[in-house]
């Protein structure tokens, strides 16, 4: 789908709810080709993580600037903030999180999973897991590389040799 301000294209893979213009959490990859605005998304905090490229600097009118050029390092920011983006050398590829920060937040870890597997736990939201590398299982579900799982809450059990694990945690926020 477009973005919403045209300037680039979003694949989104899944949101909650599925409809409308209003949502809890989103999560989608970004194709961005050329210099240019990102779309406001007043409400909602942002978690931008490179998959594929060499990166962009990230321009804010609200924040310093960030350089963004390190694969699987994420980065938060307000979606309330006018953002600027200028690639480094090529179009790249993002993974975005935008989360209702009204009704929610989130926490995202980077996991190398070798060996030993990891315990994720969120007591009222959702673990969201995005294999960015190999092959790995999680809550009676295996994913491969470009793969995203979607937990309920609860406790989960993140494996796999040599996998690459993107791992976020959303949190209800109380009354909400």
């Amino acid at each position: 789908m477009p973005w919403k301000n045209g300037q680039g294209i979003t694949h989104e893979i899944a949101r909650e709810p599925a409809l409308g213009d209003a949502f809890l959490w989103r999560l989608s990859i970004a194709e961005v080709a050329a210099d240019g605005d990102f779309s406001l998304f007043a409400g909602y905090d942002r978690t931008i993580t490179l998959i594929q490229g060499a990166g962009m600097e990230l321009a804010f009118a609200e924040a310093p600037a960030k350089r963004i050029d390190r694969p699987f390092a994420p980065f938060d920011f307000s979606g309330d903030w006018h953002c600027r983006c200028r690639l480094i050398d090529g179009p790249i590829r993002d993974f975005n999180l935008m989360v209702d920060c009204r009704r929610a937040r989130a926490e995202t870890e980077v996991f190398r999973l070798a060996g030993s597997p990891i315990e994720c736990h969120v007591a009222d939201g959702r673990i969201l897991i995005y294999c960015g590398e190999g092959r790995l299982t999680a809550g009676g579900f295996s994913a491969e590389a470009g793969d995203t799982l979607i937990l309920g809450p609860g406790g989960h059990t993140i494996a796999g040799e040599g996998a690459l694990a993107l791992v976020m945690r959303l949190h209800m926020r109380r009354g909400r």
